[in-house]
């Protein structure tokens, strides 16, 4: 999920931010991807990385991530006036 989402989780190119999100919403997710609910190109690179996750795994990535700040650990740059 790293690599697809970004190195800090707050998102990359086209894929979105997870970082933060709520846990019950990223197990959801995962399931309706796993169970072939949801479909998109996005969803297809995602598919073969939940396909044989338990819930108890789910859970415990759904915690991880939740926990992760969503705003950027990049460096930021300051805008000149």
């Amino acid at each position: 999920m790293r690599t697809c989402h970004g190195a800090d989780l707050t998102g990359y190119a086209d894929m979105p931010p997870i970082a933060g999100r709520s846990p019950s919403y990223l197990v959801r997710q995962m399931l309706d991807m796993q169970k072939r609910n949801r479909n998109g190109p996005g969803v297809k690179l995602i598919k073969p990385v939940v396909a044989n996750l338990t819930i108890q795994d789910m859970v415990e990535i759904a915690a991880y991530v939740s926990s992760r700040s969503p705003v950027s650990s990049s460096p930021t740059t300051t805008a000149r006036r």
